[in-house]
């Protein structure tokens, strides 16, 4: 096990093999559902993963056998994540039936997830290199921030070969930066991530559309974060203080379920922020929900629920109990501090 304040490497692969396919599931569930088949669970699982983190974000190299993944609407809610994940694969692959410009991802090519929105994928044996990094680093230098959940980047575009270089070097030299580079060099990956998305081949008519109105989505999407937690945010009041029609303002917020449910989006993702605060007198929902914008706690529960098909009560709890340990079966504990990374970035 390595400690250091901005490494960790957990592994299970020195338990009996009975075990350590139940371990890793218990670990990895704070950010992806897996499964795997039968004949792996018993005989030839293996499983390790060395982290790091670089000033707000966190990359993880991992190392394991076939399994399919899932993030679903219940498990974003219940690991009130918000985060952008871009990977590369030195061995192996990734597929999956929901991919943007492909289905399966290409040697040296990359992967880019939304971790607010749901995908499920499935990897072979595999040996890959992901950064976890938080949305407010990443949103603003996007072009279409919501629109490249699941989006492969081939190896093809020289952008994506500069940006997978970048990754394997930082990796490389993660445990030797010192603390004052992190914010240089997360900024400029960032910069260089995001001029590799802004990019991205493969464009279709609706994204075309879309990039015509850019001026005016990057106000829209400004607009409705200073304002979401409004009790008289409307349609209507939105339109006429941006300066565009009721009309236009439908169709471009149409991608994303409409004003309403982009407008709940916003208010959900502020609830899980505070919802997921400890403090020894929590706040009351009723409380939580008018300062995100919800005229009631009834109304708060109602679209909580609808969303993540659980409650709020259910994620606090779900927070509260999130252990930051696992522990085998002697009682020892295992090296998860990346769960609580994912977690605190």
């Amino acid at each position: 096990m390595t400690q250091s304040a901005t490494h960790t490497f957990f592994t299970v692969n020195d338990l009996p093999m009975s075990k350590r396919y139940d371990v890793w599931q218990s670990s990895i569930d704070c950010i992806f559902s897996v499964e795997t088949l039968p004949d792996i669970r018993k005989n030839n699982f293996h499983a390790t993963l060395d982290a790091d983190l670089l000033g707000s974000m966190m990359i993880a190299r991992t190392n394991s056998t076939h399994q399919l993944w899932e993030r679903s609407s219940k498990t974003i809610a219940a690991d009130g994540m918000d985060h952008y994940m871009v990977q590369l694969y030195y061995n192996g692959g990734m597929s999956t039936d929901d991919g943007k410009d492909g289905q399966e991802i290409e040697a040296d090519g990359l992967l880019f997830q939304d971790l607010s929105q749901v995908a499920r994928a499935t990897t072979s044996d595999f040996d890959n290199l992901a950064f976890i990094i938080p949305r407010p680093l990443l949103e603003d230098r996007l072009t279409l921030p919501e629109d490249h959940n699941m989006r492969f980047l081939s190896p093809r575009d020289p952008m994506v070969r500069i940006v997978a270089n970048l990754m394997r070097s930082l990796k490389a030299n993660a445990s030797a930066l010192k603390s004052e580079h992190a914010h240089v060099l997360e900024n400029s990956f960032a910069d260089m991530l995001a001029a590799c998305l802004n990019s991205a081949y493969g464009e279709t008519s609706e994204t075309t559309n879309k990039r015509q109105n850019l001026e005016v989505m990057t106000l829209i999407r400004r607009y409705f974060r200073e304002n979401f937690s409004r009790p008289d945010l409307t349609p209507d009041r939105a339109a006429r203080e941006l300066g565009i029609s009721r009309s236009k303002l439908y169709q471009l917020l149409e991608e994303h379920g409409g004003v309403y449910r982009y407008t709940r989006d916003l208010r959900l993702r502020r609830a899980k922020q505070l919802l997921s605060t400890t403090t020894k007198r929590p706040r009351s929902l009723y409380d939580v929900a008018l300062e995100c914008g919800f005229s009631s706690d009834t109304s708060f529960i109602r679209a909580f629920r609808e969303k993540f098909d659980m409650t709020p009560g259910d994620f606090r709890r779900s927070q509260q109990n999130a252990s930051n340990n696992v522990q085998d079966a002697d009682g020892s504990e295992r090296d998860t501090r990346y769960e609580k990374w994912l977690h605190t970035l």
